[in-house]
């Protein structure tokens, strides 16, 4: 795809986001910035597999390979509701720091060390921070966030670090983090409550706190830099908000399981499509043709087998 084809953009009615849009020029924008984070993601693949490598004495584990790109649309959606907000698409698209982004896992005892070691190697690689949060102590998201840029390449990349269980919380709020992202929660803004969304992000933030509840902070996490708190739970919330939201989650839940289940449909027959194509003369007349019936002299008794069943600033570096 090329930028210079691209022309106005619209969110998905069927996701909700049709509330969300960029002009043809914004769009060219957003598409050559993204275009360029998947010219960059193979050299950084390949270099953090062999961060993965490098720090497997610790349990490092590399989770979402295949997720290392932000798609194209999302990134869409990010730069239109900034845009929405009063951000400059240009500035949107040189501020952004995760087209490119991993994540790095490591046991609870072990995290600390872990990171550590991640940070040596890549500032030994000629890496710098742009920004490292250490939110273990937030209570709707728990983990270490950070940025990296490369003085020379001007290479970008945003790396997470997790533990196997606070993965799997942020994992599982995912739903929460994107209606939140999206601006939908603005959605119910009024002349009368013209801060109403603060509710719907506060009562987000009650049921992304539930699923850290049993996540194990790790020893000695106090020593990574640059801790931030992001959010401050309130507990006196109307419950019928709180419940809207958790049918809105479960909405866009059903609607990603469909989308996952329609691709993987989409995926079967294109690859039974090729199989076809591709499976020598005579594959397809032999399963479309009628086979002609065995004469009576011909058949001799045979047994069945059985069917087989089926935000930015640079940070200070970690020592």
């Amino acid at each position: 795809m090329s930028s210079s084809d691209v022309g106005a953009w619209q969110g998905s009615a069927e996701k909700a986001e049709d509330h969300l849009q960029l002009t043809a020029d914004q769009n060219r924008l957003v598409t050559a910035r993204w275009e360029a984070a998947k010219e960059a993601r193979g050299g950084l693949d390949d270099m953090m597999r062999g961060i993965e490598q490098q720090s497997a004495s610790q349990g490092g584990r590399l989770e979402g390979l295949d997720h290392s790109l932000k798609g194209l649309d999302s990134f869409r959606r990010k730069a239109a509701v900034a845009v929405k907000r009063g951000s400059d698409a240009q500035e949107v698209c040189e501020d952004v720091d995760d087209l490119n982004r991993y994540t790095l896992t490591f046991e609870t005892d072990e995290y600390v060390q872990g990171t550590k070691q991640t940070y040596a190697e890549l500032q030994e690689r000629g890496y710098e921070t742009v920004y490292e949060y250490n939110t273990w102590e937030d209570p709707v998201y728990k983990g270490v966030n950070t940025a990296w840029e490369h003085p020379e390449t001007k290479e970008r990349f945003e790396l997470q670090f997790h533990t196997p269980e606070s993965f799997k919380a942020k994992s599982d709020n995912h739903e929460l983090y994107e209606l939140a992202r999206s601006g939908k929660f603005e959605e119910f803004n009024t002349k009368k409550e013209p801060k109403r969304s603060e509710a719907y992000q506060e009562a987000s933030d009650l049921l992304q706190n539930e699923r850290y509840e049993n996540v194990r902070i790790p020893p000695g996490v106090e020593e990574l830099n640059e801790r931030k708190i992001r959010a401050t739970l309130n507990p006196n919330l109307d419950p019928e908000v709180i419940e809207h939201v958790r049918r809105m989650e479960a909405d866009l839940q059903a609607t990603h399981a469909a989308a996952k289940e329609q691709q993987q449909a989409n995926t079967l027959g294109n690859g039974l499509g090729e199989s076809l194509d591709t499976g020598g003369r005579g594959l397809r007349d032999r399963l479309g043709a009628k086979a002609e019936p065995p004469r009576r002299s011909d058949v001799s008794p045979t047994i069945a087998d059985p069917v087989p069943a089926q935000s930015r600033g640079r940070g200070r570096s970690m020592s």
